[in-house]
């Protein structure tokens, strides 16, 4: 009976449905309700993660989506959030630009935004945080720890996804903001997505010219050459489940520098993802493990059965 509760706990969690969220940016000195989803992490984890869409995308896009289960999954509380447009409702990069030379509403608001997701977070127990951005949410990330933080919880790690150097337009470049970062970095990026590799030196020589930076670690996946520049941005067929080399990238990374404990174990770490050959057949992790713990209660159903 013990263990079919186990089992029953193992089943909930694996299938942990996010929770719809309503925050206000206006504590923050924002002005809008904005939209997040929440998930919940089962080990109590000190350790929280904000995640930040790319651009024409909401909280659900690609990328962000596989790595809030994923983590959540591992045990973390995740919230992945809606970050605003430019106030004319366009999510072209053009857009952005105009913005930050007219109105500058987008990065007000945005910090605002974060500030309140991780006010949030710190009402469920979580004391530490961990920002998560794809594409333009890896801009929005750096922006933000660089100059958006105020009184919240510490951010202790920065992971961006097809981060870009390529504007020359404070903030939205990252090499303009990356220097003022001095958490520990994930730069991860497939290979053909030719914006985020030929932008590559910029970022790291940024991050490493105040001297402050601690761990700026750079992960390349192989996309292969079947993929198109813009596939392989949201690498394509490099995620999907826990053993794709997208979500164990991250995930490894969070084992060493912002573990469920908030206490990292690494000074340094290079990391071999999986090749894609080894992880792309099987389904999801979810789905494996929901295979799994079927064929145990089964088993333990027929057991039952036999002792009657």
């Amino acid at each position: 009976m013990r263990l079919i509760t186990i089992l029953a706990l193992l089943l909930i969690n694996v299938y942990a449905t996010a929770a719809p969220i309503t925050l206000n940016s206006a504590n923050q000195g924002g002005d809008s309700l904005f939209n997040g989803l929440l998930l919940e992490g089962a080990a109590n984890p000190t350790v929280g993660v904000v995640l930040l869409h790319g651009r024409c995308a909401a909280a659900n896009g690609p990328v962000v989506e596989e790595l809030r289960n994923s983590l959540n999954r591992a045990g973390y509380t995740t919230l992945s959030i809606d970050t605003p447009l430019p106030q004319n409702g366009l999510c072209d990069f053009q857009s952005y630009i105009n913005d930050v030379s007219g109105n500058n509403y987008v990065f007000p608001e945005l910090y605002a935004r974060i500030r309140e997701s991780i006010d949030h977070l710190q009402t469920l127990g979580i004391q530490e945080v961990v920002i998560v951005g794809f594409s333009l949410g890896s801009r929005f990330g750096s922006a933000h720890i660089a100059r958006g933080q105020l009184m919240e919880l510490p951010i202790i790690g920065l992971v961006g996804v097809g981060m870009y150097a390529t504007s020359n337009v404070d903030p939205l470049d990252i090499s303009l903001t990356i220097d003022e970062v001095t958490i520990p970095v994930l730069d991860l990026y497939g290979d053909e997505d030719l914006n985020a590799a030929n932008t590559q030196p910029q970022r790291q020589t940024a991050y490493l010219s105040s001297g402050m930076g601690t761990v700026y670690t750079q992960v390349v996946l192989d996309c292969g050459a079947s993929l198109t520049t813009s596939e392989c941005h949201q690498l394509s067929g490099l995620k999907g489940n826990d053993n794709q080399p997208l979500e164990y990238v991250v995930n490894t990374w969070m084992d060493c520098f912002a573990p469920l404990d908030g206490t990292p174990v690494c000074s340094a770490i290079q990391i071999n993802p999986p090749s894609t050959t080894e992880t792309s057949s099987g389904g999801t992790g979810a789905i494996n493990l929901m295979t799994l713990i079927m064929g145990l209660l089964l088993l333990l159903g027929s057991c039952a059965r036999k002792r009657l």
